[in-house]
């Protein structure tokens, strides 16, 4: 089945934004590339581990979740024939990024605090507000 261009649309802003994790926006990426299709399925267009294969099947009820996703029915997987879900793309940003600041703001947050830090070396608070931005990249 052809991409629809709204999809293709969403996924470019989505990407461009940062509004998904790293391992969110590969399953989003490997679904746009197969949709619709199961989590074996696109798993199978995937490039990652065996284990990180199995720790990023939690990522498709995440993306659901999110809105980015839908379930569309259940069907034979053509790649462990079991009866699944098969899954497919909205035509939405996640809900989640509405609440949130984008991972290039909150990278762009963090420099400015460091930038803070270099004037201002003796500030113990502006350290402590520093590194809680950085691990919130």
């Amino acid at each position: 089945m052809k991409t629809r261009q709204t999809s293709i649309d969403c996924y470019n802003k989505i990407k461009e934004e940062g509004l998904l994790s790293k391992m969110r926006l590969k399953v989003y990426e490997a679904i746009l590339r197969k949709a619709p299709c199961t989590s074996g399925e696109a798993f199978a267009v995937m490039t990652t581990k065996e284990n990180q294969i199995s720790q990023s099947r939690a990522r498709f009820t995440e993306l659901r979740e999110l809105g980015v996703i839908y379930e569309v029915q259940n069907r034979k997987c053509s790649i462990t024939g079991m009866n699944v879900i098969e899954w497919d793309l909205t035509d939405n940003l996640p809900k989640e990024a509405k609440l949130r600041k984008t991972k290039k703001d909150r990278v762009n947050d963090a420099l400015e605090s460091l930038r803070e830090l270099y004037k201002n070396k003796n500030c113990k608070e502006k350290w402590i507000k520093a590194a809680d931005l950085i691990k919130l990249i």
